[in-house]
């Protein structure tokens, strides 16, 4: 069925459900990685279709046998390209099958990572209701809570936190959290961290603080008030 795999996997990536369902009753192998090429080695169809978005194709490779933790020569799951590639339904879909959290891409970063990035509040708790380790860092030291800073999202962040989510980590530059939403300017945020006990005097590895940031940022005025009313000093 070596013709048939190879189509199977073109439908996942094209998004064919219809193809992809007259496929497997034909006997394709759901769990087939097809033709083997240098851009995708090892991906099954159902981590095509997960990475592409096509969530009926997920589901119908899910009800044929497909296995969500099977993982490719890089080390990669459908559920890790899924949160990748921001398939909020298609990562929900997959930990209903039972994918597994576990393991990084290339930088280090695990699924609670890319979730935290992407904004997704209720799926973070999930993951760390399954045991996702909520303050390691990526290959520079960036935590789940420091991504969810950097891309703005305040009610993550509020959510890591008060699921245990440590506020004073820094990463291989010195970089805090406060660092980085006084640099956005994101008042919102840095009044979380605040609240949460952010240290408003630590330095990064330039001497850069909190408060010098804040003084670059695009609401200047309002970040070094709202950092001064903490008790921040020059």
């Amino acid at each position: 069925m070596i013709a048939a795999d190879d189509e199977l996997i073109k439908a996942s990536i094209q998004g064919d459900a219809d193809r992809a369902a007259v496929l497997l009753a034909q006997g394709a192998n759901p769990n087939t990685t097809g033709v083997t090429t240098a851009i995708g080695r090892g991906n099954t169809a159902l981590m095509w279709a997960a990475v592409e978005g096509h969530w009926a194709v997920v589901q119908l490779l899910l009800q044929q046998g497909a296995d969500p933790n099977w993982r490719n020569s890089a080390g990669f799951s459908a559920l890790m390209y899924a949160a990748e590639s921001d398939r909020r339904e298609i990562v929900i879909t997959l930990l209903d099958a039972g994918a597994a959290i576990e393991g990084t891409n290339a930088y280090g970063e695990t699924v609670l990572m890319a979730i935290a990035r992407k904004g997704h509040a209720d799926i973070v708790q999930r993951l760390v209701a399954l045991g996702a380790p909520i303050n390691a860092g990526n290959k520079i030291g960036d935590t789940a809570l420091y991504l969810a800073v950097d891309n703005g999202h305040a009610y993550v962040v509020k959510t890591l936190i008060a699921l245990g989510a440590e506020v004073n980590t820094h990463n291989l530059g010195g970089w805090t959290p406060l660092m980085m939403a006084s640099a956005r300017g994101d008042l919102d945020t840095m009044e979380i961290l605040i609240q949460a006990g952010a240290d408003l005097h630590a330095k990064n590895n330039w001497g850069a603080t909190a408060l010098s940031e804040a003084r670059r940022s695009f609401r200047s005025h309002q970040a070094v008030a709202l950092l001064k009313q903490a008790g921040a000093m020059e």
